[in-house]
């Protein structure tokens, strides 16, 4: 019992009033101090509010894209060649741009060019993404994409923010330790002799 409050008091040194304590170790705990709630507390908060502004915007261009786009029924025009087997046998999974032709909610027939999985044969059915001026599109933003991409908005700014946290406090030490040898040797040089003379 008497070496855990023994040890507790030596942790706790810095913040008592005594003779050995000095500016720069009140600095050094006070910093730690801060930059460890930072640490703990303010690099996650900052990346749950990125995540969350990033998800925000990400569903936002979901629903532009949702409301200017829609699906229609096309027909492939040419044949999507089937790729070399590869070195251990399986087939690479590849997609070929091709020529597609659709009709209209007016009418007309329009062609246009999109990605489609090898092996694809002239004269396929396929749904297709089209936008309000009858252009090709790609699909709108899943709710799912929304969410990786603020999760890994907000993984990256908690990471950047504890290494700003970690800089600071690796420059602060080192600020505090060069400040603390200028201490001591200042000190030293007043009782060094000191102790000269009491050794004669």
């Amino acid at each position: 019992m008497k070496r855990a409050n023994s040890r507790t008091k030596v942790r706790r040194w810095r913040w008592r009033h005594n003779p050995l304590r000095r500016r720069s170790d009140t600095i050094e705990a006070w910093t730690r101090v801060v930059l460890g709630t930072a640490l703990f507390l303010g690099a996650p908060l900052a990346g749950s509010l990125a995540g969350l502004t990033m998800y925000d915007q990400a569903q936002a261009t979901a629903a532009q894209q949702r409301a200017s786009r829609h699906l229609v029924r096309a027909t492939v025009l040419e044949d999507v060649p089937t790729s070399p087997a590869s070195t251990d046998g399986a087939a690479t999974r590849q997609v070929s741009p091709v020529a597609v032709r659709w009709t209209t909610s007016d009418g007309r027939t329009v062609t246009g060019n999109v990605k489609m999985p090898e092996g694809t044969r002239s004269g396929s059915p396929t749904d297709i993404w089209v936008d309000t001026h009858d252009r090709t599109t790609t699909a709108p933003r899943s709710s799912s994409d929304s969410r990786g991409r603020a999760m890994g908005v907000g993984g990256v700014t908690t990471t950047v923010a504890g290494l700003v946290v970690g800089g600071i406090w690796l420059t602060v030490r080192a600020v505090v330790w060069r400040r603390r040898m200028a201490e001591w040797e200042r000190d030293w040089a007043v009782t060094g002799p000191r102790w000269g003379l009491r050794s004669h």
